[in-house]
């Protein structure tokens, strides 16, 4: 027998190691045919499209002037330069980054450092919103090179043509298109767009070779916004919101601009604002919209309120007597009140409000109680959000019945333990002015799709009745005498009548009221025989040493915008020549002893 030539078994070893390994192979194959055929076939199609971003555009934002509407916040494209790293060759990465580092001026190090960074990913921005000129220095790079990693892309960027006005009512949108604040952000759903796409057969080089039309979607753009802010009256209010800001150095002034009749907001305005086109470089206090967002004690402007609602309770009528205490009130288990200025003795309860006395709305209070003065607060909305359409509101601060005492009783009716929105401030007076009805404010009046079709919209919406309407007409009556001969004479107006109630709380902070912390108010109402305006604005922490009473920090700039609205609505004047005669509508307004 012939042996085996020596060292054939190495050779058998090897062939067997081979056997296996096909037969491993072939496993393999049969498993991914049964198990992994669709995800290949996924991972194949993903390979051979080249897919295509188409932005939408986001709905604009609109107030009305008049007939005709301007935009808030509307869209334009600006092109932005991206690259794909995967698809780079090796080679190509230095004059990829040498060139496009040249166009637009970037640190061609830099760029390259990023893109071997970024080796694996598909996608990453090289600039973001380029100047046209730069744009077109980009497309020469590609034609130069030829290299499909480069491309550009035209991003829909938020505009607002009108900067700072109305800025913490619209709010801003976030580069990547989500809103950051405002009505961008509330209404986010109605104004995003959603974005389209387009698919193309792309070879090994991630050319393009043939549109694939029915992989594709074209984008759908965000609906339309139209407001009930009117232009010109938010820029009437915006401009006496920053003077009154700047003349008393104040911390903050908020304001509010109303129609009694239909609950509609035609300008809402905050001191310090802000350009929501420069949001960033913004601080998130001026972002805030503290016409909803920040709650504070009003003070007497509090008192027609619970005035109102004594008498329609009928505990007292605005003939009813109080006596004043001569300026000083020490009640029984209500600590010390008094009055600022004159010392009143007897007063009608109109002339309480009309001279503004903490005393007798003290004593109204008396009359009320804890119970009725508790129901009465939250009847007017003083512990709820009013449902504008608006993000971030506060439903001001009403502490519950068991936390209510003696001293509760007495101060609540003249604005103090109590804190309000301006919104929800001025809400309660248009109530006291459209004939005792709480209306919803109501901000936007409808939403339109980009094809014209309307997707929603609002009516005046009456939340319930608060005030019998005799009531609130004689309220309205002694809201005319506040301007005519109380507190208010700083808001007389020349040619239409004016009811008004002016404001002055101190400030508490951090369990204590600071020397010299106050917020000054004044809520004025056009014209008294028939109210279409009513107009607040609240001054946060002016400087004492330049006036701090509402009749002084407020009033005057609360003058200035209910003449020029009442002149821009058209709103034929009704007040008698000076001299003339003069008829008040309520029974009672007969002298009080002062």
């Amino acid at each position: 027998m012939t042996d085996a030539p020596k060292g054939t078994w190495r050779y058998n070893v090897m062939f067997g190691v081979l056997v296996l390994a096909a037969a491993g192979l072939c496993v393999r194959m049969t498993l991914l045919i049964r198990t992994g055929e669709q995800g290949a076939i996924a991972r194949a199609r993903h390979q051979q499209r080249m897919v295509v971003s188409l932005p939408g555009r986001p709905g604009m934002i609109f107030a009305q002037t008049r007939s005709s509407y301007v935009p808030l916040a509307a869209s334009h494209q600006e092109p932005s330069c991206y690259l794909d790293p995967f698809i780079l060759r090796d080679h190509e990465i230095a004059d990829v980054s040498i060139a496009l580092g040249g166009a637009l001026g970037l640190d061609p190090v830099g760029l390259q450092d990023q893109i071997i960074h970024r080796r694996t990913m598909r996608f990453m921005w090289v600039q973001r919103c380029m100047e046209p000129a730069a744009a077109e220095r980009v497309k020469k790079v590609i034609k130069k090179l030829d290299n499909s990693a480069i491309g550009i892309i035209y991003e829909w960027q938020r505009e607002y043509p009108n900067r700072t006005l109305a800025g913490t009512v619209v709010g801003f949108r976030r580069r990547d298109g989500s809103g950051g604040g405002g009505l961008e952000l509330a209404l986010d759903k109605r104004l995003a767009a959603v974005d389209g796409k387009r698919v193309m057969l792309a070879d090994a080089g991630r050319r393009p070779i043939w549109p694939l039309a029915a992989e594709s979607s074209p984008p759908s753009d965000g609906s339309n916004v139209f407001l009930t802010i009117d232009t010109l009256i938010q820029e009437s209010l915006d401009a006496q919101v920053n003077e009154a800001a700047a003349k008393y150095n104040a911390k903050w002034v908020t304001g509010v601009v109303m129609d009694p009749r239909t609950g509609d907001v035609l300008a809402m305005s905050s001191s310090p604002g802000f350009d929501p086109s420069q949001f960033s470089r913004t601080s998130a206090d001026n972002r805030a919209n503290r016409a909803v967002s920040l709650p504070f004690e009003p003070g007497s402007a509090l008192k027609p309120v619970f005035a109102a609602a004594a008498v329609d309770s009928g505990v007292v009528n605005f003939r009813t007597v109080l006596f004043c205490e001569n300026g000083i009130y020490h009640a029984i288990k209500g600590g010390q009140i008094s009055d600022h200025g004159s010392h009143y003795g007897d007063l009608t309860v109109e002339d309480i409000v009309v001279f503004s006395s903490n005393i007798g709305m003290a004593k109204v209070g008396e009359k009320l109680g804890i119970r009725r003065e508790f129901e009465i607060a939250k009847l007017f909305g003083f512990d709820a959000t009013t449902g504008i359409e608006l993000p971030g509101e506060s439903a001001g601060i009403l502490r519950p019945l068991n936390r209510w005492d003696g001293y509760s009783l007495r101060r609540v009716p003249f604005g103090q333990e109590i804190s309000v929105t301006a919104l929800q401030l001025a809400n309660a007076f248009c109530a006291l002015s459209n004939g005792g009805v709480l209306m919803k404010p109501r901000l936007v009046s409808q939403i339109v799709r980009p094809d014209g079709e309307v997707v929603w919209r609002s009516e005046p919406q009456a939340v319930r009745r608060v005030l019998k309407p005799s009531t609130a007409t004689q309220i309205l009556a002694v809201l005319e005498q506040v301007v005519e001969r109380g507190t208010g004479k700083a808001c007389k107006l020349s040619r239409w009548t004016c009811g008004g109630k002016t404001g002055t709380a101190q400030i508490a902070w951090h369990g204590r009221y600071p020397d010299g912390a106050f917020t000054g108010s004044f809520i004025g109402i056009a014209p008294a025989s028939n109210p279409r305006v009513v107009c607040l604005i609240s001054v946060y922490w002016p400087d004492k040493k330049k006036g701090h009473f509402g009749a002084t920090v407020a009033a005057p700039f609360v003058k200035k915008v209910l003449e020029f609205s009442l002149t821009h609505l058209d709103v034929p004047p009704d007040k008698e020549p000076a001299g003339g005669p003069h008829t008040t509508r309520i029974a009672s307004a007969t002298p009080a002893n002062n």
